[in-house]
Parts: structure tokens; sequence; C-alpha cells
């Protein structure tokens, strides 16, 4: 289990409460939902155009990692929306997240 760090603001009395931390905005997720689909939309022309081959396997991956993304974002903008708290997860980052079999 990792500690989370609390950031507090100037102490202006003796006991010092937390501070509430300001809500998300969701902006930047609806942005990255656009920009995320109109990207598969791209990639879904160009698989249905590109014969089957090593590209296309490439585009097919590069597909399923857009469908997850797609996915946890809108999840993420539902539970923004509707005020739910979103778990503390850490991502590796230097992992792949779908390859080929």
């Amino acid at each position: 289990m990792q500690k989370v760090i609390e950031f507090r603001g100037p102490k202006s009395e003796a006991v010092s409460e937390p501070l509430a931390a300001a809500p998300p905005s969701i902006e930047p997720i609806l942005a990255v939902v656009d920009s995320l689909s109109r990207t598969l939309d791209c990639i879904k022309t160009m698989c249905a155009t590109e014969p089957i081959g090593p590209i296309r396997d490439r585009l097919e991956t590069e597909r399923a990692n857009l469908v997850i993304g797609l996915f946890v974002a809108r999840v993420a903008a539902m539970r923004l929306s509707s005020g739910e708290q979103a778990p503390a997860v850490i991502v590796n980052s230097n992992l792949p997240i779908a390859s080929q079999g």
C-alpha cells in the first residue's frame, strides 16, 4: 500500500484541517474522449482499406489500445459527472497495453 501525500494550505490556526480538494474538471476528460474517438475512426478507415499484412496487424493492435483507452476515459467522465470518487491507481506507462499473440 502506498501513502498518499496530502498538501495543506498555509497554517493559520493551531489545529489545521485538511483542505477540501477542488473537484477535477470534466473538460479535459471530454477532450480526450473526443480525440480518441476521432483517432479510432481514422484507424477504422485505414484498417478497411489496408490489405492483410504487418501494417494492418499493427493498425489492429493500435485500434484495440484506443478502444481500451476510450472506455477508460468514458468511465472516468461518468464517475466525475456523477460525483463518484475515483480510486487512486498508479499506472506504469512502460508496460505495453496490447500486443500480438
